[in-house]
């Protein structure tokens, strides 16, 4: 009997010992620029690492999911994205029937580019070419990255507005001497709780329409509190949030780009870009987005907050 309970212990030990072993190399794959396929794994990494993780659904028989694999998935501009601005899994479908479900997978080979907390930023469907493939990457690494320092711009301000005030109970000269400091120019306040003045985003988004949301259907994202017009539009806006609100959550992504700062734009002037929506301060501030909508969507500026009055993030 004690034999045998040895030898039951040497074999839990023994499989422990090699999961845990899969699971590091996993990882390390991952970090050295190779696909992961372990869906848990991956997605703690992500976690860890706070990178946009890459799901990529494929299966044996897929002839298209074949091909994409031999000459785009595995070449070495893809790789050298892996680590750096996304985490990446391949995912059979056969073999992860549930993980196909929970992300709606209707075709393959599918890429579905998520938060690390799970939220879609974007996805496609079908055979993708190497440039086309990157780009997807790209622009939603880059909105990942840029919607977080927007965030954490956002937060920090938060954490010094109490300090805020007790400087200015302490010296009423404060903002004078902001003013003495820096030229006039925008600044950026804490966004009000609703976001586009209550209009749907889904409804804007895909029919184009204002259609006013309501309070029963309502869903946070990234801070802000977003009102759909119907349950079928908070059931489509819970499952990608991303695809439907405001970029850079609705901050000017020209003042962004030149000022580094994160001023509210303003539900008169958006536009849509890529199928993603931004919003403006004004219409020239819309007219040079549109001259080069590559160089403002995807700016990497790092955010500076004053603590002073201006706009409402609406």
């Amino acid at each position: 009997m004690q034999l045998t309970r040895q030898f039951s212990i040497k074999q839990t030990l023994s499989i422990m010992t090699i999961t845990f072993s899969l699971i590091v190399m996993s990882i390390n794959q991952s970090l050295a620029g190779e696909w992961m396929h372990d869906f848990r794994a991956a997605q703690k990494l992500a976690q860890d690492k706070d990178l946009p993780l890459l799901l990529h659904f494929h299966a044996s028989w897929c002839g298209p999911c074949q091909q994409m694999d031999r000459s785009v998935l595995n070449t070495k501009a893809v790789k050298n994205q892996f680590g750096k601005r996304v985490i990446a899994v391949k995912i059979d479908s056969d073999e992860n029937q549930e993980i196909v479900n929970r992300f709606n997978v209707r075709s393959l080979p599918s890429d579905v580019l998520l938060t690390p907390t799970g939220t879609i930023i974007s996805r496609t469907d079908g055979m993708q070419p190497q440039h086309t493939y990157l780009s997807f990457l790209g622009r939603g690494a880059s909105r990942y990255e840029n919607d977080r320092r927007v965030y954490l711009a956002q937060k920090s301000k938060q954490e010094l507005m109490p300090r805020k005030n007790e400087e200015t109970e302490a010296d009423d000269s404060v903002e004078n001497q902001f003013a003495t400091q820096e030229p006039k120019s925008y600044v950026a306040t804490m966004p009000s709780k609703i976001g586009l003045e209550g209009y749907s985003p889904v409804s804007l988004t895909r029919d184009r329409k204002w259609n006013k949301g309501q309070e029963e259907y309502s869903w946070p994202y990234q801070g802000i509190t977003y009102l759909l017009a119907s349950k079928t539009e908070l059931e489509i806006f819970k499952n990608d949030p991303g695809r439907y609100a405001p970029q850079l959550l609705g901050c000017d992504p020209v003042i962004l780009n030149k000022q580094d700062r994160a001023i509210p734009g303003n539900t008169k002037y958006g536009a849509y870009y890529d199928q993603n929506l931004y919003l403006f301060i004004d219409i020239e501030s819309r007219e040079e987005f549109k001259k080069n909508p590559d160089r403002f969507s995807r700016t990497m500026h790092v955010l500076k907050f004053k603590l002073s009055d201006g706009a409402v993030l609406r």
